[in-house]
């Protein structure tokens, strides 16, 4: 049998798509036209309740089954329905074997090309009555502003632990290592004091931050671990030595063990820092007063080479002409949050570039052969 994703509709359905405005936390219209789809698939089709737990105002994320003609667990795949701004009026433009935006607004390939895609798995795999094992889809909300939609995912819903996260770009490129990031917020509390009259009774809480900051290690700390400290806010006058600062930084690491390494360096230096600036005043001892959070905001994806959705896709990628990379990212998606919950779902890229810009595109060779790559992975599982 000739099995082939019918590319046409492909690039049709995904036109469609990006032109159903859905922001992060405005994913309502796109959230009823996905389920709708799905439900004329045949699906089970449930909506969990994320949406109000996180502002949306779509009523939550989708996972809806497929079934198979064989049994057993089913087979998962995600894609996010939201889009980062400018996102609204989208005006694709397909030209020389591209899909670019009108130039003004973002495209939304990421992830509307993934929602597409499995969209088309599922039309080829009831039209074709091919033999498949069952398959759960999941839609999530607001991956773009830290994959609230995952985090707040009811996982109780979902009954398979293999699968494929399609929102990566290059077609080549399979993600199966993500870091773990935690956020570091510092508030300083110095003394203030008269800068023109008696700037030694105070204590700076900036110069206190510089000192900090002056023995710690950022930027790139080794090969899989990354610190950058981005926001600052403190101070009011010139003439008042400085007497409150706030700092927020992030660390990332593809190793928990070096992030908490990382964390622990960063804590020390602002001790010594205080230490330094700790002195007598009038009789009495002043120092600075430091408080510091390190919420966690995801975890780390580490999805083995030996488990079963690397193997098949890299069976699959073969067979359809893509040299496939395994590779690790810098970046986060939900599949670090589904991973924390059990679920093994490499990321594959999809032919989308220049994501996040107005000069977004994607290439629509790619695009059909990240469908085949999935077709062929989802026909192969559990057989």
């Amino acid at each position: 049998m000739n099995i082939k994703i019918n590319e046409k509709r492909l690039l049709d359905t995904f036109l469609k798509l990006v032109v159903i405005d859905s922001e992060s936390l405005s994913e309502g219209a796109i959230q009823k036209y996905l389920a709708a789809e799905l439900k004329k698939l045949g699906c089970t089709v449930f909506i969990d309740k994320a949406g109000k737990k996180i502002g949306s105002d779509a009523q939550g994320n989708i996972i809806a089954t497929f079934k198979g003609t064989r049994s057993g667990k089913p087979f998962l795949l995600s894609s996010h329905m939201d889009t980062v701004r400018p996102g609204k009026g989208v005006k694709p433009q397909v030209k020389n074997n591209r899909v670019t935006s009108g130039g003004d607004t973002i495209l939304g390939a990421d992830d509307k090309s993934g929602l597409a895609i499995i969209l088309e798995v599922l039309r080829t795999l009831k039209e074709q009555k091919l033999q498949h094992g069952p398959v759960q889809v999941i839609f999530t909300l607001n991956e773009e502003n830290g994959m609230l939609g995952a985090k707040n995912l009811d996982y109780s819903k979902i009954k398979g632990c293999d699968g494929l996260i399609l929102d990566n770009e290059s077609v080549d490129e399979l993600l199966i290592q993500g870091p773990e990031v935690r956020d570091f917020k510092v508030y300083i509390k110095g003394v203030a004091a008269h800068a023109g009259v008696c700037p030694e009774k105070g204590i700076s809480a900036l110069e206190v931050a510089a000192r900090a900051l002056s023995l710690m290690k950022t930027g790139r700390v080794d090969k899989e671990t990354v610190c950058n400290f981005g926001v600052v806010h403190g101070g009011e006058v010139t003439n008042v030595v400085m007497p409150y600062l706030e700092l927020k930084a992030e660390a990332r690491s593809l190793s928990p063990k070096k992030l908490e390494k990382q964390i622990k360096h960063m804590k020390d230096c602002f001790a010594k820092a205080a230490k330094a600036f700790t002195k007598r005043v009038d009789g009495k001892t002043i120092k600075p007063q430091i408080t510091i959070e390190t919420p966690l905001r995801y975890g780390t994806l580490n999805v083995p080479k030996t488990a079963p959705a690397v193997k098949l896709v890299q069976a699959a990628a073969k067979k359809n002409g893509v040299n496939l990379k395994l590779a690790a990212s810098g970046g986060g998606c939900d599949a670090n949050v589904m991973c924390q919950h059990g679920l093994l779902m490499p990321n594959l890229g999809l032919g989308v570039q220049k994501c996040h810009t107005t000069e977004e595109y994607l290439k629509i060779k790619e695009f059909c052969q990240a469908a085949a790559i999935v077709l062929d992975t989802v026909l192969a599982y559990g057989k």
